[in-house]
């Protein structure tokens, strides 16, 4: 069945390993062979499907490959074994013409989303699948107009993917699609009340296809989105959840809620989804926004989410020389919960001593990313005792010069990532770092790529390069 559902993925693409997890949670595949939490049993799969059997490619081991770890796909030499074996027992189909319609099929995928605005193809799975039909897949490339999916007449359907194509607004018809447990779209108009008539929803993924916004504008779910008692994933790209209306509303069960501003990150929001494990927060920056501004103030009710795992944060626009100049307090470090293992920070712009203090406050802090002048300044020197849990650390577009780690920093280090670092000259690794297993430097001074290659000759490991230069 996992190896199966895979073959709906388009060949020789890399598929969202998180997205796929939640699909097979929705349809409830993993809950009936799972007790408790299922996500060893799915590492677990993946990793049988990958090294044992070479059913499934695990690019991110792949030297040729420059992917983020944990990018999977079904090898092409099974990938038409997946589909046609799948459509023969009726289990999934994925449509190829207009005239590919099968009888009878639980779920439906295309890799062309075009062919659902056919008349002829929605009228045969009108008449053929949608009675049967429990998911409906759009993996096609992105798709600037609507589809007809009011039109296809489905009752028991529990997964809708169509976050590649465009809707001007949120159809109204898809709330009426009351077995739905996985949603994902493109719109960029206001979400109806009617969507808490999908009260089984687990997963709500909407996104936006353009980022135009009105001055003073600030876009909310309607406030009966905390009826959904059922909720484990919010993505709201744009959008922030408003203050419930009701002391008892709550969101118990929400684990992740991505793509907010500060506005959800109020003492009276975050009081309602205690267990929240996943927090993404993109703030936009815009050219009339007050400069005196601290746009990172009013975070510091994150901690108190002690249940808190990762945290992302990115500043879009960011104005670096600006606000570097005009804050003293740039990251107020009550932000931060000791319950971390994963951060990621973007376009922040602050100078590297605050990282230090940073990891000071995060004794359990295993995956650090930093993009796009998260910090700033030629010198990063990571002081003793610092980061004793992290595993991995990216560094991406920054005007870092020297890379410092002291003696008893970062015991526990395998992978080191720069990206785009094109002022890197020096390299240093203390003379207790043992554990280090990989260095991957992309399009990076030849100063920086010289010093890492000293560095090898010592610590013995591996040394990805790739430059331009």
């Amino acid at each position: 069945m996992f190896f199966l559902y895979m073959g709906a993925f388009p060949p020789y693409e890399n598929w969202n390993i998180d997205a796929l997890k939640d699909m097979l949670s929705a349809e409830g595949f993993l809950q009936a062979i799972a007790e408790g939490s299922f996500e060893p049993l799915f590492i677990s799969c993946l990793d049988n499907l990958s090294l044992y059997h070479h059913l499934v490619l695990d690019t991110s081991h792949e030297d040729e490959y420059w992917y983020w770890a944990g990018t999977y796909r079904v090898h092409s030499c099974w990938q038409h074994f997946c589909k046609k074996e799948a459509s023969r027992i009726k289990f999934m189909h994925v449509l190829q013409s207009c005239d590919d319609v099968i009888k009878d099929q639980r779920r439906l995928c295309a890799h062309w989303n075009s062919l659902f605005c056919i008349n002829q193809v929605c009228d045969s799975i009108k008449s053929d699948c949608a009675s049967t039909a429990r998911s409906l897949l759009c993996f096609g490339p992105y798709h600037p107009y609507p589809l007809p999916i009011h039109a296809m007449d489905f009752k028991l359907l529990r997964v809708l993917f169509a976050r590649d194509v465009r809707f001007y607004h949120f159809p109204i018809e898809i709330s009426k699609l009351v077995c739905l447990q996985w949603l994902g779209l493109s719109c960029n108009g206001d979400l109806p009340a009617s969507i808490s008539n999908l009260f089984h929803l687990q997963f709500l993924h909407i996104t936006r296809y353009m980022t135009i916004k009105k001055r003073g504008f600030q876009s909310y779910l309607p406030v009966q989105i905390w009826n959904m008692q059922e909720l484990q994933c919010l993505v709201i790209q744009g959008r922030d959840l408003p203050t419930p209306n009701t002391d008892e509303a709550t969101l118990n069960k929400l684990d992740a809620l991505i793509g907010v501003s500060a506005n959800s990150c109020t003492m009276e929001v975050l009081k309602r989804i205690p267990n929240l494990k996943e927090l993404g927060i993109v703030v936009e920056l815009k050219p009339y926004d007050d400069d005196e501004t601290n746009p990172l103030s009013s975070l510091s009710y994150i901690s108190k989410l002690q249940n808190l795992d990762v945290l992302r944060y990115q500043i879009q626009n960011p104005k670096i020389k600006r606000k570097f100049r005009k804050y003293r307090t740039i990251l107020p470090l009550s932000m931060f919960p000791s319950s971390l293992t994963e951060l990621y920070l973007r376009g922040v712009g602050c100078p590297w001593k605050y990282m230090n203090d940073i990891g000071s406050l995060l004794p359990n802090l295993s995956i650090l990313q930093l993009k796009c002048y998260a910090f700033r300044g030629p010198e990063w020197e990571i002081k003793l005792g610092s980061f004793l849990k992290l595993t991995k650390l990216e560094i991406r577009d920054t005007d870092l010069v020297q890379w410092r780690p002291q003696r008893g920093s970062l015991p526990r280090l395998l992978k080191l990532i720069m990206k785009h670092c094109y002022k890197l000259q020096q390299l240093d690794l203390p003379d207790d770092q043992s554990c280090i297993k990989t260095i991957e430097l992309v399009e990076c001074n030849p100063l920086g790529v010289a010093c890492a290659n000293q560095l090898k000759h010592k610590f013995s490991f591996k040394l990805t390069t790739r430059s331009s230069f």
